[in-house]
């Protein structure tokens, strides 16, 4: 066993040795193989070195002898003068071009620049010596068999050199962002390009086959430059050099130039205007009397003028640093009508699209607008245009080139709608200075600056000569009578005139939707720029108006029964005419706001209440109520039903302020929403998918839907909540108050302790720091005297009513200074106090809560709010006439400033206010810029918008807001929404309304003794009945804390009215018995003390009644308790 182990040994021994040993001349092999391969690549870099030394070497010979033959010297590159032909110049550019090098050569490059330019006719000299020397021009080669192929390929070579050299900088050598570096601006080389490009210098006269066979070569270098990326390397230098420009421009409104910005900023004029010369020429296909496009297969002038439009007029604000010399040369080339032929077809137009980000389309836009404006297409004054308007010919060529310009606009900015979004998202995550969420590129080189630039470009098209030239014809234009709508006689010359008006009517709808598309696409794009854009086209002289009237005149049948037709209703984004009405939805609800009652109602100027507002009233509410009823339930409606229901709004809030109907309603669409829905309502509740109860859910009233959860009578409810009579919305929001309310328990309530002198401080401290739900669960209030012991009683609900009553008597008290949180208007009514600080803001949002919590609990609230406030909390628009009672003054001045005859400007007002906060009077501006901006006859409705919206929404803003947020967190804002601004204080404090005594009696229980027919009991009716209606609201004060009955009567009012028998002694105040009791039910003491006054429990709605004997006694002292506040008590 051992001799066999041992011999084993051996072997792995020996195994184990040959192994290391041959691993071992492996690692040595392959030392050597890579020993060999460093040698070897040692070698080849040597070789290539030694060759590359030997280039440098035969390149600086051949530079050395260059400069010797052409007489070139770097330190002097004014070279001496040229004596050279045109075969001489050949061999010198071929030997340069074998060594170029641009960061050594360009200075010999621009000589032989010099040396080709030289034979041409124009910069050829004679010299004194040889007067009749006779020169061939350069590209004359061309036409010699010989020398052609080497000419074409050099002068090839050198032109797209040249446009290198003229896009760079003056030393290439030096980095881009180098202070010493600094960018190319004038040179041969720019001659070079405009001489070469011409096709003028092509042309000889008298020989029309050598012209063609030079135009031939000429397409050829375009067609060579142009594959090259000519227009993208040219708008890549323009674009620095526009950069350039502009910042010397703004430094020189700032400062004097120096001499040497001075020479630059000249500089870069003529470098922008030559190299534009250069890309014109290119276009330039049918100059000096050849027809290039005969020879062109690759570029054809379209494809040319769409890399001019791509590339060019894409470079940033480019017409914005044109002077009126640079603009000339797209004049001269007839370059705005090409643009707008070119971007007119839609072909075309799609191509350039696809080659635009969003930053490029919005460049390429602002230079076209403001090139199309300044060479004069557009740019009509005012007083040209009123005399134009006079002539009824719409059809010439301007007016279609117009038209055709605004949808070139309107196509960019919707290209540029698809890059935008108004939030930010996984695409769009680019901040935008004007799209504000971008998912293009980002450029870091284009500065902020620019995008404003680009604005000042736009904004022409909303001022005030474009509108009046894009609406000429609706604002002169005569609305068709009704009569000629309905009907037609029979008299052929009527039906002649009728038909002819239509044709017009048809011709202007069509440029009108044009129109109104840019204005809502410019409106869509700029969000910043928005209210300016509606504010200027709502408050053009008779603009809203007139758009109204013809709005009326369209469709076959007018009256608007174009827009109310199922295939509009189903698709109203297919139908083109719907952009006319978006327009006027979005400035006839601008136009509302500063319509005041004296316009509406009493002059009825612009518009009639029988033949404008009731029709406009009607159209809405039943256009709003058919595109809901046509939306899918869970889905939103189209884009215009908001803009419709805005003003729908507007129209019904005016009419329930100061009905305009004359009692005929014509708001309601569902009127008894009790019963079963009539036919024409049943389609609209049927659901897309069918069901297996869908017969039996027909039957079903609009209330049950609404119990039921059906999602299309809720979409109702909270869009279009006026259709539904307001009794059945109480309705339905008591049903949501009481899901809302959280089930009570003992084990989740909140105690807390209230001193009855700092009810709101002490309520304040212990719940405003609390969230909203456990504000709406269960809270009870122990109340704390004046020596600081707990008052006795359970809260069974009582106190916590007294106290939400007085704290919001507090807290709502105007003549309280210690807190002053809300100011009060002549007629009482309560609105919040600027002047408070922004440490009271918290404090709103706890009353809000307050507030909310009341309604909650049924508790009526005797605060009467303003209407702006109330408009606020319901989510409707506020009125120039709500400023009346808010600031009577400012009133009466702006009616004045409306209504003045003269010259606003003699005024001297401006967009600002002057205001006092700290005892210091500080100006704020009512808009941007406000205190520089005059009111003239032009803006003066502007300043009665912006002045009324300062007053109205933004000097109370804070406070509002936090008012309101608080509120909403209790009771959801879309069930507040379901109420008018009216019909919400009527919800907080009940109906403004006498009250009918038997409602009362109805719903009243009786304690201690006492029944309805009890001799008390019927003096007390009786009495109440006598009542006039101050006593009546006095008594109701006096018993629930509020003057005013509780919503759809005293049915729910909360906790029940109730009546008890107390003592008439002044002294028993001890516990009675129950056989004394019906003791004194039944057989009352005729002697019963005249002392004693009724008193009340207001928490509990309890009214404490002795039992007087006699009617007139119970009378008296009755309204003695009521007007004196006397006799409350809590039990």
């Amino acid at each position: 066993m051992f001799p066999f182990n041992e011999q084993n040994a051996k072997k792995q021994a020996f195994v184990d040795s040959a192994r290391a040993e041959r691993e071992q001349r492996e690692q040595q092999r392959i030392k050597q193989k890579q020993e060999q391969k460093l040698s070897q690549s040692a070698i080849v870099i040597q070789k290539i070195f030694r060759k590359h030394l030997n280039k440098k070497q035969n390149f600086e010979n051949l530079r050395n002898l260059w400069d010797i033959d052409y007489d070139f010297s770097v330190d002097n590159n004014n070279s001496n003068d040229n004596s050279l032909n045109s075969l001489e110049i050949l061999s010198c550019a071929k030997l340069l071009f074998a060594f170029f090098n641009p960061k050594k050569d360009n200075a010999r490059f621009s000589h032989l620049c010099k040396l080709i330019l030289s034979t041409t006719t124009q910069y050829s000299s004679n010299k004194g010596d040889q007067p009749n020397k006779i020169v061939i021009p350069f590209h004359y080669l061309l036409l010699k068999e010989h020398y052609v192929k080497l000419t074409l390929n050099l002068m090839k070579e050198i032109l797209w050199r040249c446009i290198e050299r003229i896009v760079g900088y003056t030393n290439e050598n030096n980095n881009n962002n180098s202070k010493t570096n600094s960018l190319y601006l004038s040179g041969t080389e720019i001659v070079f390009l405009i001489y070469f490009l011409d096709p003028k210098f092509y042309t000889i006269k008298g020989n029309l086959s050598i012209s063609t066979l030079l135009s031939q070569h000429l397409i050829l270098f375009h067609n060579f430059l142009l594959q090259k990326g000519f227009y993208i390397l040219i708008g890549s230098g323009m674009f620095l050099r526009v950069d350039s420009l502009l910042t010397l421009k703004s430094r020189s409104m700032k400062v004097k130039l120096s001499k040497d910005d001075e020479k630059k900023l000249e500089s870069t004029k003529k470098w922008i205007s030559a190299c534009l010369i250069c890309c014109l020429l290119l276009l330039d296909t049918n100059s000096g009397g050849s027809n290039l496009q005969t020879f062109s297969e690759h570029y054809s002038e379209k494809n040319k003028l769409i890399m001019f439009i791509t590339h060019i007029m894409s470079v940033p604000c480019l017409l914005s640093s044109l002077d009126d010399n640079s603009l000339d040369i797209f004049k001269k080339y007839n370059i705005p009508l090409k643009i707008i032929d070119m971007m007119h077809n839609n072909d075309s137009l799609l191509q350039i699209l696809n080659g635009l980000t969003g930053n490029n389309a919005i460049f390429l836009m602002g230079n076209i607008v403001e090139l199309v404006s300044r060479s004069g297409l557009i740019s009509l004054s005012i007083n040209e245009t009123q005399s134009n308007m006079k002539k009824e010919d719409y059809t010439n060529s301007s007016t279609q080139q117009f038209h055709v310009f605004i949808e070139i606009i309107t196509s960019l900015l919707q290209h540029c709608q698809n890059f935008v979004s108004s939030k930010k998202s996984n695409m769009h995550y680019h901040y935008h200075p004007i799209f504000k969420w971008y998912s293009g590129k980002n450029d870091s080189n284009i500065p902020n600056s620019y995008f404003n630039l680009v604005i000042n470009q736009l904004e022409c098209l909303w001022q005030r000569s474009f509108i009046l030239k894009s609406f000429n014809h609706v604002l002169e234009f005569k609305s068709i009578t009704k009569d000629s709508l309905k009907s037609r006689k029979k008299n052929s010359f009527s039906d002649k005139k009728v038909s002819l008006v239509s044709s017009k009517v048809t011709i202007y709808a069509v440029e009108t939707q044009i129109v109104c598309r840019l204005y809502i696409s410019l409106s869509k794009l700029f969000d910043d720029q928005k209210h300016d854009i509606t504010m200027n086209l709502t408050y053009f002289p008779n603009l809203v108006p007139c758009l109204w009237k013809f709005l009326m005149c369209l469709g076959p049948k007018g009256n608007m029964e174009i827009f109310l037709t199922d295939s509009v209703i189903k698709d109203p984004e297919r139908e083109p005419l719907m952009g006319i009405l978006e327009l006027f939805c979005e400035c006839c609800s601008f136009f509302l706001l500063t319509t005041d009652d004296e316009d509406l109602y009493d002059i009825q100027i612009p518009f009639s209440i029988e033949n404008d507002i009731i029709p406009m009233s009607v159209f809405f509410n039943n256009f709003c109520f058919a595109l809901l009823s046509h939306s899918q339930p869970e889905g939103y409606p189209p884009t215009i039903f908001e803009s419709a229901r805005r003003v729908l709004f507007q129209l019904h809030l005016k009419d329930s302020r100061r009905s305009f109907s004359e009692g005929e309603n014509i708001w309601l669409l569902i009127k008894d929403p009790k019963k079963s829905l009539p036919k024409s309502l049943k389609d609209l509740f049927k659901n897309k998918k069918s069901s297996s109860d869908n017969k039996d859910q027909m039957g079903m009233s609009f209330l049950e839907r609404i119990r039921d959860n059906d999602p299309m009578s809720i979409k109702i409810l909270n869009l279009l909540p006026h259709t539904i009579p307001f009794e059945t919305r109480l309705d339905i929001f008591r049903d949501y108050l009481k899901k809302s309310i959280p089930t009570y328990s003992d084990a989740t309530a909140i105690t807390i302790k209230v001193r009855r002198a700092h009810v709101l401080d002490d309520g304040y401290k212990q719940l405003g720091g609390l969230i909203p739900a456990k504000i709406k669960g269960r809270i009870r209030v122990k109340f704390v005297n004046e020596t600081g012991a707990e008052e006795d009683g359970v809260d069974q609900g009582g106190p916590f009513k007294e106290f939400i009553t007085q704290l919001i008597a507090e807290a709502f008290d105007p003549s309280d200074p210690s807190c002053g949180l809300f100011a009060v208007t002549d007629k009482s009514l309560l609105y919040p106090n600027h002047r408070n600080t922004s440490t009271k803001i918290t404090l709103y949002s706890f009353l809000g809560k307050m507030i909310a919590r009341a309604i909650q609990e049924g508790i009526l609230v005797d605060v009467q709010f303003v209407g702006f406030f109330l408009s606020k909390m319901t989510g409707r628009a506020v009125f120039l006439e709500d400023l009346i009672g808010l600031d009577d003054e400012l009133w009466k001045n702006l009616m004045f400033l409306k209504k003045y005859d003269g010259n606003a400007e003699d005024l001297g007002l401006y967009f600002a206010i002057d205001e006092e906060i700290d005892g210091k009077v500080i100006s704020k501006d009512l808009r941007g810029g406000g205190s520089r901006m005059l009111v003239t006859n032009n803006n003066k409705i502007e300043y009665l918008y912006y002045m009324a919206d300062y007053k109205l929404n933004q000097q109370t803003k804070e406070q509002t807001r936090a008012f309101i947020d608080g509120f909403k967190s209790m009771i959801s804002e879309n069930w507040i929404r379901i109420f008018s601004p009216p019909e919400l204080q009527r919800v907080l404090s009940g109906e403004d309304t006498d009250w009918e005594i038997s409602d009362l009696r109805k719903y009243t229980a009786y304690h201690d003794g006492y029944f309805d027919q009890h001799i008390s009991i019927r003096h007390f009716w009786s009495i109440l009945e006598e009542m006039n209606s101050k006593d009546k609201s006095a008594f109701l004060k006096f018993v629930t804390s509020c003057s005013k009955p509780p919503l759809g009567g005293f049915r729910y009012l909360q906790p029940q009215f109730t009546i008890r028998m107390i003592s008439s002694d002044l002294d028993s105040n001890q516990p009675r018995s129950r056989l004394s009791v019906l003791k004194k039910s039944l057989f009352s003491s005729k002697s019963g003390s005249k002392g004693r006054l009724p008193m009340s429990s207001t928490c509990f709605n309890l009214l404490k009644l002795p039992s007087y004997t006699q009617k007139s006694i119970m009378k008296e002292k009755l309204k003695y308790a009521i007007n004196s506040n006397t006799g409350f008590e809590l039990s």
